[in-house]
């Protein structure tokens, strides 16, 4: 086959008030992009390449050095670049670089608008369907920054491992807008763990006290503790939550902060987990998530205003929990098509391979089918 020629990528110089932040939310794309052999993947700053091997290594010295680099520069820094990336594809049969900026907040409106602003292609990880961004915003999969090809191929090592929990909920106690709504998250989630905790199950539930913000009020304390599950202010390792997460039948997860997708559902979906949420995503990714498959709907969850259900509404979660123990056959299908999801869809390289089809498509660059046919082979060959 003849040589495709290269793709220039440049991840650009970090603009970011927290510029650790900024390393850690673009780290599972970075991977991605490296991973794919017909792109040179580069750091346009000298600064960032050396920290982030540092960090890629687990040395010490990486947040001291973004530290110091950032009051040693006389770069405009600003808060919104903390979170968002800037890259610059360069492709041979284009003469400018296509500007890519990929927003990782998991808040659904435009994190950084100057970004926007300044982007041919803005991917937003936290993307609603039913809001307008514009023309140029599409819709990205939130890369977990604390995963390297090391820890993928553990949790790919957990698809067979022995399930002996019906379930495992393991989750911070989070508040949510400034508001009258503010305590609706909390209260929600207790009364999820307290639903639970009625169950005649064999299961393992960790409410978990965030060390920042407002102290939780006492009453979603106690009644915690009286549901039989108490908050708890201990850190749990990755070792112990992918133990657990991995050897329980069905895994509960609930909407992150903003009501978005959290982090951890790359990590189920990874290990090939059944994974059972209180309610189906308000955002999208760009191959959705279909509930019944990839997840199941127990349809009783916060809305989108984070108001709350009905107290009786929480039945269903009861009643989804115990007809999935009831039917081990629909609980390892829904195994088997999280992990086909993430091996088609969520692998780093598979991440990588939708972003440089999106910037393929819109730089306009002739797409004959020779030349889609050489992508495609690089890409299987990559996904190997």
């Amino acid at each position: 086959m003849k040589a495709i020629d290269r793709i220039d990528v440049a991840l650009l110089p970090n603009l970011a008030e927290r510029m650790v932040t900024w390393h850690e939310y673009q780290r599972y794309y970075v991977m991605g992009l490296r991973m794919l052999p017909y792109v040179r993947f580069r750091y346009a700053s000298a600064v960032d390449r050396v920290l982030a091997s540092v960090c890629e290594h687990g040395w010490r010295g990486a947040h001291a050095g973004w530290r110091l680099a950032a009051k040693l520069s006389s770069i405009p820094r600003s808060i919104g670049a903390s979170l968002v990336g800037r890259y610059n594809f360069h492709f041979p049969d284009r003469t400018a670089p296509l500007r890519v900026a990929i927003d990782a907040h998991d808040i659904r409106s435009i994190w950084d608008p100057e970004a926007y602003d300044w982007s041919d292609i803005y991917f937003k990880t936290s993307y609603w369907p039913s809001l307008d961004y514009g023309p140029k915003a599409r819709p990205l999969i939130c890369g977990h920054g604390a995963l390297d090809r090391k820890r993928i191929a553990r949790l790919i090592g957990l698809r067979n491992q022995d399930r002996n929990l019906d379930l495992v909920l393991i989750a911070r106690l989070w508040a949510g807008r400034p508001g009258p709504t503010f305590w609706n998250p909390v209260e929600h989630l207790v009364r999820v763990f307290e639903t639970l905790a009625k169950l005649k199950i064999r299961s393992h539930l960790r409410p978990m006290l965030v060390p920042t913000g407002q102290p939780v009020p006492q009453r979603f304390l106690d009644r915690l503790a009286k549901a039989g599950a108490p908050a708890t202010t201990s850190y749990i390792s990755i070792d112990e939550l992918w133990h657990l997460t991995s050897s329980s039948r069905l895994a509960f997860l609930r909407p992150g902060k903003h009501l978005g997708i959290s982090w951890r559902m790359i990590d189920h979906l990874a290990m090939g987990a059944c994974t059972v949420c209180d309610h189906r995503p308000y955002l999208e990714w760009p191959v959705p998530m279909q509930a019944g498959r990839e997840f199941i709907d127990a349809g009783c969850g916060i809305g989108e205003d984070e108001s709350l259900p009905a107290k009786a509404d929480y039945e269903r979660i009861a009643e989804t929990v115990m007809a999935l123990l009831a039917d081990p056959e629909r609980v390892a299908e829904s195994r088997l098509v999280s992990a086909q999801y993430f091996d088609q869809h969520v692998a780093p390289e598979r991440i990588a391979g939708y972003l440089m089809d999106v910037a393929q498509s819109w730089t306009g660059a002739p797409a004959t089918p020779r030349r889609v046919q050489e992508l495609r082979s690089l890409r299987a060959v990559s996904a190997r």
